[in-house]
């Protein structure tokens, strides 16, 4: 009979595992900020900014997912001014998350 690993050190190498993901994504951020800057037209933007959510979403960063979610919605209402705020918030953010 095949014994069950133990769940404990399966827990902690997953958990190791997926901190290595989260600090990749972490170290991506600088490049996913230069898609955004360098999105040519609201497809492209709203293409870049909802991998971004997406993925901040999926590894925790709660407080990147609804500032790129936020910037999301701004063009579809047509505040042109909101969303140049919601991308310098956005940009800070990911800024504190790459040089902490």
């Amino acid at each position: 009979m095949v014994e069950a690993p133990d769940p404990e050190p399966l827990d902690a190498a997953l958990s190791a595992q997926y901190e290595l993901i989260r600090q990749r994504f972490v170290a991506g951020l600088k490049g996913r900020q230069q898609e955004i800057d360098a999105a040519e037209g609201t497809a492209m933007l709203h293409a870049a900014l909802h991998r971004l959510a997406g993925a901040a979403g999926s590894f925790g960063y709660a407080n990147l997912d609804c500032m790129a979610r936020e910037a999301l919605r701004a063009p579809e209402a047509g505040a042109t001014e909101r969303l140049t705020s919601c991308l310098n918030r956005l940009k800070q953010e990911i800024h504190r998350l790459t040089d902490s």
